[in-house]
């Protein structure tokens, strides 16, 4: 807990020491107000006087220690106590994934493309928005976010790659398999698969408003697992609409069968529309269709905020302020009978005193309920960390033996989640590898795009596996940790390595080593059992619940073989996974269904949480409670001061020779 306005304690602290002052000092006026009086250690050596004395002595001292707690607690409250909290604030929106064809035939039109996305990402304000390439295999550039800057930046390094720019090269990597070129019904059923859950008739939940805008120019070369209609098909029935951009518009005839009229056919026939490119009535016609459907709610970012915390000083205050009155309720001045019998009440000053104290605790109890105005704000809070997750796709993370039967993956995807709930506000990326390695999600605070990201996670096509290297993301990583290094030098880079240590590639695996000081902590996270698990195909196509992937049916009921012996099973190689946490310098944890994310937290380091630089308040009400406390604070200053005036003005105790 930091205080917001802690300047203030120090005019607070000058307060107190006046009102310390004001009560020890020695009063000229108060002598003579003074009557002498002979004999009178007769009287005050009387045990009952001594036994009044005592009690009278014990409930200043309450009386002073009340108000010294008072004074504190209303001076920490009227400081605007804060401390970093998670908020999810709701928002209303739609989903639109950005599909682009990354083949050959599209090459001198796909920076145009770009360009067109870029404006439709302006023109859909507040929606989230991804962006996927494929050619014969899809990747995915970027989630689905609503951080329109994060976008923008992406969508600018996508145009830098397809116009050429030095040092970009490597932005289509992943996006050939040699299984062909231009793959589109492939590359469509990928863009469906990077939603997040089930949706259309039956699915559970809201309905949310979902869109693919796919530009391509349909020339197929190769043989896909899903062909475009089967895709389209795929689309409707999980209702998302596809909107078509086709570059090249030109048919060789009016059949239904050339490339256009069958990307005009399959886009209508989800209930979207399709456009030439260079149409202007492209980019309006598709924001109009997708602005006719309806936006649903959905949890915003998980945001780390700095949130006021003044329970405990309010609390402490209010308790205060009651004891305060009770203690001086004793010691108060005898009270004066009023005429014709009515109730006695307080002489002139003690009124004046018993009004002062009753609005300290009225202030106090105002300032508990915590009132507020509308139209406020609370600022956002950062986490000084980069955290890379790089998580292992190959086909043996979905053996079934996490957990008893569950996939490995499942596994990753609650850890990844809960990984990013203990550091709120850290900047996240997303590697995988199979055969190769791909950035998900370059650096980004939008956890949202994270949770997405996360739950859309699936294996490689079987099909595709060739075998692969549990270091295949050393050199992509290597290059994302200089980056990072380079842009802040002083942020700290974590990074969790997820996986199952299976080496499939046949070769040695590289060392996964980089220079001193990249890697500043994190874990490597393992997962299987030694008696390890089977392995479900993914054939590519829909698994009938609305699911990405899906089991291909056979007569081995869709598990992997291994090699006419029956079904394939995975095994975890801790041996592998403890030399790839010894190259990075982080520990290795092994992680079993429902372990908590303590043990590895602890090595995490995170960094400390900080006001934002950026403009990332976030909607709230203008509390106003501080100015109560403050209120509070000045008016239980006379109080102090009284309550040592009196402290002083008592006689010392008689000795026990006097009393005899």
């Amino acid at each position: 807990m930091e205080l917001m306005l802690w300047w203030v304690l120090l005019p607070a602290a000058a307060a107190v020491a006046w009102a310390v002052w004001a009560g020890l000092r020695r009063n000229g006026r108060e002598d003579v107000r003074r009557r002498p009086v002979a004999h009178a250690d007769r009287l005050t050596a009387l045990p009952e006087y001594q036994a009044a004395l005592r009690r009278h002595r014990r409930w200043l001292l309450v009386a002073g220690t009340a108000c010294a707690l008072l004074l504190a607690s209303t001076a920490v409250a009227a400081a605007r106590p804060v401390d970093v909290a998670t908020t999810r604030p709701e928002q209303h929106n739609r989903d639109i994934m950005l599909c682009l064809d990354a083949s050959g035939s599209m090459s001198n039109a796909d920076a145009a493309v770009v360009d067109v996305f870029a404006g439709l990402a302006r023109k859909f304000d507040g929606e989230r928005i991804g962006l996927t390439i494929f050619d014969s295999s899809a990747i995915q550039v970027f989630p689905l976010t609503d951080d329109y800057a994060y976008a923008q930046e992406q969508l600018q390094a996508a145009k830098d790659a397809f116009d050429g720019k030095p040092g970009s090269s490597g932005f289509l990597d992943g996006t050939w398999s040699g299984r062909g070129s231009s793959l589109i019904g492939d590359g469509l059923a990928s863009c469906l698969n990077s939603f997040q859950g089930a949706t259309g008739p039956g699915a559970a939940g809201p309905q949310r408003s979902r869109s693919i805008v796919l530009a391509t120019d349909n020339f197929l070369s190769g043989k896909p697992i899903m062909t475009l209609e089967q895709a389209a098909q795929l689309a409707k029935e999980r209702s998302v609409h596809v909107y078509a951009l086709n570059p090249g518009d030109v048919d060789y005839g009016a059949g239904t069968d050339q490339p256009g009229a069958r990307l005009r056919a399959a886009a209508e026939s989800t209930g979207g529309s399709y456009y030439a490119l260079d149409s202007p009535d492209a980019v309006a016609g598709i924001v109009s269709g997708v602005e006719k459907t309806e936006a649903a709610a959905i949890q915003g970012a998980p945001r780390a905020v700095l949130t006021e915390v003044p329970g405990v000083p309010l609390a402490t205050a209010a308790l205060s302020a009651l004891v305060l009155c009770a203690a001086l309720w004793q010691v108060q001045p005898p009270l004066r009978r009023g005429r014709h019998g009515t109730p006695p009440r307080p002489a002139g000053p003690g009124r004046r005193a018993w009004f002062r104290r009753s609005a300290v605790v009225l202030l106090v109890g105002a300032a508990a309920l915590r009132p507020g105005l509308p139209g406020g704000n609370v600022p956002a809070a950062s986490t000084d960390l980069n955290v890379f997750f790089v998580v292992d796709t190959t086909t043996s993370m979905v053996a079934e033996d996490y957990g008893g039967a569950t996939p490995r993956l499942e596994g990753v995807r609650k850890d990844i989640k809960a990984i990013a709930e203990q550091l709120p506000g850290a900047r996240f990326s997303v590697i995988t590898f199979d055969t190769t390695a791909h950035v998900r999600m370059p650096l980004s605070t939008d956890t949202l795009a994270l949770e997405t990201i996360t739950d859309v996670l699936e294996p490689q096509v079987t099909a595709y596996a060739k075998g692969s290297s549990i270091t295949a993301a050393r050199q992509v990583l290597a290059e994302r940790l200089a980056a990072a290094r380079d842009s802040h030098p002083g942020r700290p880079r974590l990074v969790y390595y997820l996986g199952d240590g299976e080496q499939t590639s046949g070769t040695e695996p590289e060392a996964m080593a980089f220079d001193a000081g990249l890697v500043a902590g994190g874990a490597v996270l393992g997962y299987g059992t030694a008696e390890g698990g089977r392995m479900k195909e993914n054939s590519g196509l829909d698994a009938g619940d609305g699911s990405a992937g899906g089991a291909a049916t056979g007569p081995h009921g869709g598990y992997v073989q291994d090699n006419g012996a029956g079904d394939a099973r995975s095994v975890i190689d801790e041996g592998r996974l403890r030399t790839i946490s010894a190259q990075l310098g982080v520990p290795y944890v092994h992680r079993d269904a429902g372990a908590p994310v303590a043990d590895m937290m602890r090595q995490a380091h995170p960094g400390k949480a900080e006001h934002s630089d950026g403009d990332g308040s976030v909607a709230a009400r203008t509390e106003v409670y501080w100015l109560l406390a403050a209120g509070a604070f000045l008016l239980a200053l006379p109080e102090a001061a009284a309550v040592l005036r009196r402290l002083r003005g008592l006689p010392r105790p008689a000795r026990a020779e006097a009393a005899r």
